[in-house]
């Protein structure tokens, strides 16, 4: 957890989750870039932490949290699936 912030209990951890959750469904407009860095700051951890959780490297995430990054499919998927998302690709 980002030493900036006071350690949340698990029962606040899994309500900010389902906040965060809930956030990027009703936002289906955000960038991916928006995403991953709202994910990561939301729930106050580190990108050392990220990529523990995540199993992609922490230079990767910056890079993922930048507008114009180009990540991977691959990148994509791991980020999005550690925290229960899936990518969709919908025409509009």
């Amino acid at each position: 957890m980002d030493k900036r912030y006071k350690p949340m209990t698990p029962i606040e951890q899994m309500k900010k989750r389902l906040e965060v959750l809930e956030a990027i469904n009703n936002n289906p407009d955000w960038e991916f870039y928006q995403i991953a860095s709202y994910i990561r700051k939301e729930l106050h951890l580190t990108l050392t932490e990220m990529s523990k959780i995540t199993k992609i490297a922490a230079q990767t995430l910056q890079k993922m949290e930048q507008p114009n990054s180009n990540p991977t499919l691959e990148s994509i998927n791991k980020l999005l699936n550690a925290f229960g998302l899936k990518f969709i690709v919908r025409s509009k």
